[in-house]
């Protein structure tokens, strides 16, 4: 143990409650679970990186781009599919009626 921290704490911030007041940490808390959230991270890396590759074969089998096919699956996937529609509609429509120079 290094001499020059023996007797003194650290001062931890953590998350703050209802009452705007910080919480006490908890280290064992995620101790507990650390095994569990790796295996989570390690498959959310993997599906996404499944996920890209689905997009990027959808893209080459359709004839799309890529980044039209991601949104549109992330806009299906969500709950504002509706207002992305509409946003996309009245892109299209500053697209024909206004044009470029």
């Amino acid at each position: 143990m290094d001499m020059s921290t023996e007797g003194t704490q650290r001062k931890v911030r953590g998350r703050k409650d209802a009452d705007k007041q910080e919480t006490v940490t908890k280290p064992d808390i995620v101790g507990e679970k650390i095994y569990s959230l790796v295996i989570l991270y390690k498959a959310s890396q993997s599906a996404g990186a499944e996920f890209g590759d689905a997009v990027k074969a959808a893209a080459e089998a359709s004839g799309y781009n890529a980044a039209a096919i991601r949104k549109f699956v992330v806009a299906r996937a969500g709950e504002n599919f509706a207002e992305k529609k509409r946003d996309l509609e009245q892109q299209m429509e500053l697209f024909d009626e206004v044009g470029e120079d």
